[in-house]
């Protein structure tokens, strides 16, 4: 069997989860079936991968990552010209189905379909609405991704949260559309046995957006700082909020006590997991949620908010809603002050994580593609 895979990153050039889902999950299907990838090219585009790469050329050039805002002035103008493009270099040699990954490659799947007659799997990472958290979606990628969905043989949901999504904002048939959860790749994460000491460390680590909500993770420091004067708390990464948190910080007095990391790189991150005592992700919407399985399979305790997707395959895991800040520090404040919590979490949570691999999720994904 041979597969198209209409994607948009792929490392060592990427911006986020799309790029790690793509080299992880088909860098495995790579050893049962043949693979073409098509992306943007992109400068620094590895020389080695297991899966043929198919580099597409736009006309606006890329300047970094596809994601880079100064590389692309006109990022929708981008996102069609990359469609067009795929449309003009796709082979449809042997053939066997497209796979298309979110709205940004719906389009060039639909057009494929319409052309060749080949069907078609797209994958919802997320929706417009996860996105904008609810907060004034751009209809015209709604448009798009309703689009994709009613053209799609089959759809793949990396949560039954977005699968939920996709049913009821966009009136698609539930038994088209298979749940399958991203995996965690356990050989490149440290297993060393860990000491529960009581170092009072408390961490976020994703981007900083209003849908991951960074802002509740600051005012439920400030309600555990009452309550732990010695508690210290980490944010690490970037986004278009860092500087409305880092000001909102000062405004309830944490200076001192907030430490913003920035962007951080994968052995920097495995260290700081592993240095934190609490894990906590107050999403407003986040469709799988890869850190807090990242963070659990280096046993750290995890608190996430009710629409954390991935929560929905977790036991081992305290869950709040993401505006309960008050809810939300007495949980830090019990697994800070008590080890027994801290250590059992901890423990239950690393081996209930380890069953999230992308082994797993490829034979999975090889179902969809053989039920075609």
């Amino acid at each position: 069997m041979k597969i198209a895979v209409i994607g948009w990153e792929l490392p060592p050039a990427f911006s986020g989860g799309l790029g790690v889902h793509t080299i992880n999950l088909f860098g495995r299907l790579a050893g049962k079936i043949f693979i073409d990838i098509y992306v943007p090219r992109m400068r620094r585009l590895g020389s080695s991968y297991p899966f043929r790469v198919i580099p597409v050329e736009i006309d606006r050039g890329i300047q970094g990552t596809p994601y880079d805002i100064e590389g692309f002035p006109d990022f929708r103008a981008a996102v069609d010209d990359y469609n067009l493009k795929v449309l003009e270099k796709f082979s449809p040699d042997g053939v066997a189905l497209v796979h298309c990954h979110d709205w940004i490659t719906f389009e060039a799947g639909c057009m494929i379909k319409e052309k060749y007659g080949i069907p078609l799997v797209v994958t919802f990472h997320s929706t417009e609405r996860d996105r904008s958290g609810n907060f004034n979606p751009q209809q015209s990628i709604m448009e798009i991704e309703k689009k994709g969905a009613m053209a799609a043989d089959r759809i793949i949901a990396v949560s039954k949260f977005t699968k939920d999504e996709v049913v009821r904002d966009y009136g698609i048939d539930p038994e088209k559309i298979t749940v399958i959860h991203n995996g965690v790749d356990t050989e490149h994460y440290t297993r060393l046995p860990r000491e529960y000491g009581l170092l009072n460390r408390v961490l976020y680590l994703g981007r900083v957006t209003t849908q991951k909500g960074p802002r509740f993770f600051v005012e439920s420091a400030h309600l555990v700082h009452q309550m732990v004067p010695d508690a210290r708390f980490t944010i690490a990464g970037t986004g278009d909020q860092i500087q409305n948190i880092m000001a909102l910080s000062r405004e309830l007095g944490m200076e001192g006590y907030v430490e913003f990391t920035g962007f951080v790189n994968f052995r920097r991150s495995v260290e700081i997991y592993r240095t934190s005592d609490v894990f906590v992700l107050p999403a407003i919407s986040e469709p799988f949620g890869m850190t807090v399985i990242e963070s659990m399979i280096l046993g750290t305790p995890a608190i996430i908010s009710k629409t954390t997707g991935v929560g929905e395959a977790l036991k081992n895991v305290l869950r709040t809603d993401y505006w309960d800040t008050q809810l939300m520090a007495e949980y830090i404040i019990s697994v800070l002050k008590f080890g027994s919590l801290r250590k059992i979490m901890g423990t239950m949570g690393q081996r209930e994580a380890s069953g999230f691999t992308w082994d797993k999720a490829a034979l999975e994904t090889l179902g969809v593609y053989l039920s075609l």
